[in-house]
């Protein structure tokens, strides 16, 4: 039976190492996010795993953009789980795995989850077996956040991070949408290189605002199905819900 957790963490840490060791790779989060869909998908096609059946044929186990299961507010860098009659808009996943098993129950117009009306009543009606994915993951890419011109300060970038978070809480925990979570596993990743544009101090200075910031989140009130990983050339610095981190380190 496919480990997709194991194959999912292998590709994670292969582009963890490969941006320490080569932050001058990454221009843009979509450099990141076709590396790390790479990896992943090595990972599983060396278990035999990178495709899934559903009722109507086959299709490949990892996915990006694909559709939240809920309707949201992400207004001024805020996260609000809207309610299922409202009229607000769907967001998108950066990366998605397919869990195998409830998409073999699937057909195609659920599995792929363009149209609200067919996701709602099939969410409603228990019709759409969960958790649906096995993963789901985040990225963001923080490419200078000491410019002196930058239009987002380094507190604000948190914010969108911390975005991303409540984000992935409202999808591996039960909720007005679904009673049971729509995924197994969630997982944030922060990649910094900003001492690539800019003056070492004023790194240090920037990135202290930011984790001002987001250490606000209190990772030991979500769940352990949920974490975060923020990587730099120079360290890194892992959060898991469930546990209380107040340590911001850097190694190497």
């Amino acid at each position: 039976m496919t480990n997709v957790n194991k194959a999912v963490t292998s590709g994670i840490e292969k582009i963890i190492g490969d941006f320490q060791q080569h932050p001058y790779y990454y221009f843009t989060e979509e450099d990141v996010r076709w590396r790390l869909v790479r990896e992943i998908e090595n990972a599983l096609i060396a278990d035999g795993a990178q495709h899934v059946r559903f009722s109507d044929g086959i299709t490949s186990a990892i996915h990006t953009e694909y559709p939240t299961p809920f309707r949201c507010s992400m207004k001024e860098r805020q996260f609000e789980l809207l309610g299922p009659d409202s009229k607000g808009r769907r967001g998108h996943f950066d990366i998605v795995v397919l869990n195998a098993a409830a998409v073999a129950r699937c057909g195609f117009e659920v599995l792929r989850f363009q149209y609200y009306k067919i996701l709602r009543e099939k969410l409603k009606a228990g019709g759409a077996p969960l958790p649906l994915l096995d993963c789901v993951i985040e990225l963001k890419l923080f490419r200078d956040l000491a410019h002196p011109n930058r239009t987002e300060s380094a507190r604000q970038e948190a914010e969108y991070a911390m975005q991303a978070v409540r984000k992935l809480d409202a999808t591996v925990q039960s909720n007005d949408y679904y009673s049971e979570p729509f995924a197994k596993r969630g997982i944030v990743l922060l990649f910094d290189n900003s001492e690539l544009a800019s003056d070492t101090l004023n790194v240090e200075s920037a990135r202290k605002s930011f984790f001002e910031e987001f250490r606000k989140i209190k990772w030991e009130l979500l769940p352990d199905t949920l974490s975060c990983i923020w990587v730099a050339p120079n360290g890194r610095l892992d959060y898991v819900g469930g546990k209380t981190i107040t340590e911001f380190v850097i190694t190497g």
